[in-house]
């Protein structure tokens, strides 16, 4: 018969070998499943690993990874690759999911890939046509070896970073990706999907869904644009801020030929952008979630409004987000696919009419502001900042305004008889030659 200290060592104990049982059935688990992965990888490269820890929370990194593609002498290092879920038990069963294979996914899933490293005179960037030896400044910039090179760089490195996560009561999907090539420019991406079809999704189907907020941000490191301005005029008679004139010159071409002609207030923030660099952010917040099929039929002047759209260069507000667009000879879905829409024949070369929209602030009484419910507008309480959001309703003596802050939603309350001044956000079509 055990003794009271016996038992309660025994009871002591249960917990850490639960414990050590669990840790070793998912480092189990994950080196059968990295194995794997480099024994059908070795056809095309030699693929080596130093080490994998495992969290029992639901985590696997794999550290010191190597890969050298057969026949090359170049190597890329990784300094790790972190994927973790909320749901240990997906770590316990294998951890490999795929979209389809009947099996539920986990409710959430992310990858973080560490310090990726190659040499920017790798046979691999050659070979897969990243150096071609072309002027990299003559059709806009274009990030080749041979620039990088010239101004201080010897290896790429990159972090990379993505996520989903489903909530099965609200019927929501958050998915994003991240990509940030050190010193150089990174890449944000994230949206949440409203209304999502969770069986279709699980079966590895694609899920009905809505959209309810998008964000999306690019930047290019001002000290990295400054230094490709230098080298591209090194090689000229044109100065850098000239190159930064040329460049956004080309930019707007290629748009044009594109059919996208960008009205004054976006055209100057990409020549801002080309000189001074930073970052651009597009934000999608619509008061409503917005089905995407449905967008596709709306006149692109009116996608603006229609998804709540801010536009941002370096925390500054676009607020002029004007444009004209070319459609495709032949509307709607036909003229995208080369077909003629019922009543088009014998028109085709009818070029549609440009529409040039431009969206600014005007100043309105406030006595009418019970006209402007379900519209932007930029309210100025007395003695307090400036309120910019979606006039959401009057009444009671007072204005309800809801902004977007930090990417969440919050409503504030101004009393009528405290507003200084009221613009609204409004939508004119500028006339040729204005």
């Amino acid at each position: 018969m055990f003794s009271r200290a016996g038992k309660l060592i025994l009871i002591l104990l249960i917990p850490a070998l639960l414990y050590g049982v669990l840790k070793g059935v998912l480092y189990y688990n994950a080196k059968k499943s990295v194995d794997d992965i480099v024994d059908a990888s070795a056809h095309m490269a030699d693929v080596r690993y130093d080490g994998i820890d495992t969290e029992i929370r639901g985590a696997v990194t794999v550290k010191g990874i190597t890969v050298q593609p057969l026949g090359i002498d170049d190597t890329v290092s990784v300094d790790s690759i972190r994927i973790a879920s909320d749901d240990p038990m997906f770590f316990i069963r294998g951890g490999n999911w795929q979209p389809g294979g009947g099996d539920a996914p986990p409710n959430s899933l992310s990858f973080q890939l560490s310090g990726a490293r190659l040499p920017l005179s790798s046979e691999m960037l050659r070979d897969a046509g990243q150096s071609g030896g072309a002027d990299p400044c003559a059709a806009g910039l274009d990030i080749q070896p041979e620039l990088l090179q010239k101004i201080g760089f010897s290896e790429l490195t990159v972090d990379v970073d993505g996520h989903f996560r489903i909530d099965e009561a609200s019927r929501t999907l958050d998915v994003g990706i991240n990509m940030d090539l050190h010193d150089i420019e990174s890449v944000a991406f994230s949206a949440t999907m409203n209304d999502v079809d969770v069986e279709t999704f699980s079966h590895g189907g694609a899920p009905q869904f809505t959209l309810g907020r998008l964000n999306f941000a690019l930047r290019v490191a001002p000290e990295f644009g400054r230094r490709a301005l230098e080298a591209c005029a090194a090689d000229s008679d044109a100065t850098p801020q000239e190159w930064s004139e040329r460049l956004a010159e080309i930019a707007l071409a290629q748009l044009q030929d594109q059919g996208l002609s960008l009205g004054p207030g976006l055209s100057g923030a990409l020549r801002d952008f080309y000189r001074d660099w930073g970052e651009f952010q597009l934000v999608a917040a619509p008061p409503q979630p917005v089905g995407l099929l449905s967008l596709m039929f709306l006149p692109p002047n009116q996608l603006a409004d229609a998804l709540s759209l801010r536009l941002s260069l370096n925390s500054q507000p676009i607020t002029d987000t004007s444009f004209a667009w070319q459609q495709p000879q032949g509307q709607g879905f036909a003229g995208l696919f080369g077909g003629a829409q019922q009543g088009t024949q014998g028109k085709a070369e009818a070029r549609p009419r440009r529409v040039l929209v431009r969206r600014s602030y005007e100043g309105v009484a406030v006595s009418q502001i019970g006209q402007y419910v379900g519209e932007k507008v930029q309210l100025k309480p007395r003695g307090q900042p400036m309120r910019e959001g979606l006039l959401h309703r009057v009444g009671g003596g007072e204005a309800e305004v809801q902004q977007i802050v930090h990417g969440g939603k919050y409503s504030v309350h101004v009393p009528l008889g405290d507003i200084e001044s009221l613009k609204v956000l409004v939508r004119r079509e500028v006339k040729p030659g204005e």
